[in-house]
């Protein structure tokens, strides 16, 4: 069985959500093909093929090549492109947007796959026929931004995938009701199959339940709305005007960055927090292992691969009541949930957890790891993922 796999960009060496799912796939005795919109020639440890180039500013480039391609594709695989075009305009797409979506999907038309799994929701729009027309089964991933935001700037926006999609894959149940909500079928299959974690890489540091002086708190992520910082800035402000002595690392970058050092400015936290940038998955290890509280204030999160890491690496893990939170961390017993917005009740619990004795706060450390490494373990990973493709589904 091959299974194509739709992507932005084929995952670099420290994507391990997406690298793990495809090395599963494979030891699992599928043969991979990754779909993304790079005609990079890098070498991977998987097939792949890039989409044809978009030349912004140069139609006439553009329209040549296009009517290239969609000739090429038409005398390799007449069947599927005329399909595709009768199930473009069925869908009320124009002539121009059919003729478009054989060119966008052309990489794809031509290869011979059983399934055609689309990574994020959002990679699925605009292509919702092609696996109809190619004659595979689909299948599509739910992440926090294809559930949580874009529907809420694009109302609807799903319609034509949930008519199509055969099966679904979610990293957890909250994002899987939350898509009920939006549309999706009760009677699609579906899988809840949460981000595992590998544990050669994220070991257990060795001082569990110890506190360092200044205390160090670290958070990783997209620097965006959603993940809410200006929570966790105001908590640390609070910190310290109670005296707590600390360092507060941000690891990760995004649009957010100059309002949040601004921020840092106002409330004059310059000393006490830090912005690291953008770093490879060794050095966010690193970085975990030196530090004693992890902390994610998000507004909401579909689950949060960070706070998995951080459990497995013994921190101790103050995050909001975010419904995948929620799934994520099991309060008092392998971490500690607070409510969200509220940077009051997130700087308290950080003291208290300051007040507990080193055998309570080891407690919770060994009770996160030992949960990690009984329910999120690649292998059971894989498992879940070889079910998911291996079953039969009749339409």
């Amino acid at each position: 069985m091959k299974i194509g796999i739709v992507l932005p960009e084929a995952p670099g060496y420290s994507e391990t959500f997406f690298n793990s799912k495809i090395r599963g796939l494979i030891e699992s005795g599928f043969e991979v093909i990754v779909f993304s919109g790079s005609r990079e020639s890098e070498k991977y440890n998987f097939e792949h093929s890039g989409a044809y180039p978009v030349y912004k500013g140069k139609k006439l480039k553009q329209l040549l090549l296009t009517l290239f391609v969609v000739s090429f594709t038409f005398l390799k695989q007449p069947g599927r492109v005329i399909r595709l075009y009768k199930l473009e305009r069925k869908s009320d797409r124009s002539l121009s947007q059919s003729i478009k979506s054989i060119y966008f999907n052309s990489h794809i038309l031509q290869r011979n796959i059983d399934w055609l799994h689309f990574g994020f929701a959002t990679m699925s729009l605009n292509r919702e026929n092609v696996a109809k027309a190619i004659g595979a089964k689909m299948g599509v991933s739910f992440r926090g931004y294809d559930i949580n935001i874009y529907p809420l700037k694009n109302p609807g926006c799903y319609e034509l995938l949930w008519k199509n999609v055969d099966k679904v894959h979610s990293i957890s149940n909250y994002l899987y009701e939350k898509a009920l909500s939006l549309g999706l079928r009760d009677n699609i299959g579906k899988e809840i199959i949460s981000p595992a974690i590998d544990f050669s890489v994220f070991k257990a540091k060795a001082d569990l339940g110890k506190i360092k002086f200044p205390l160090q708190i670290l958070t990783v992520g997209r620097l965006n709305w959603i993940k809410d910082y200006e929570t966790a800035l105001s908590a640390m402000k609070i910190l310290k005007e109670k005296e707590v002595n600390f360092t507060y690392s941000i690891i990760g970058e995004g649009s957010e960055l100059e309002r949040l050092r601004f921020a840092v400015y106002q409330m004059k936290l310059e000393n006490k927090v830090h912005f690291m940038g953008k770093l490879a998955h060794n050095e966010i290890n690193r970085k975990m292992t030196e530090s004693d509280i992890y902390l994610q204030t998000s507004m909401q999160e579909g689950f949060c691969v960070s706070v998995l890491e951080a459990q497995a690496t013994g921190l101790l893990c103050v995050v909001s009541n975010a419904d995948g939170l929620k799934e994520n961390v099991i309060d008092n017993q392998t971490g500690f949930i607070v409510e969200k917005r509220n940077p009051g009740k997130f700087a308290d619990k950080i003291i208290e957890i300051m007040k507990m004795t080193d055998e309570e706060r080891m407690q919770i450390a060994i009770n996160a790891r030992n949960r990690v490494e009984q329910d999120f373990k690649i292998e059971d990973q894989k498992i879940k993922f070889k079910i998911f493709f291996g079953d039969q589904i009749d339409r």
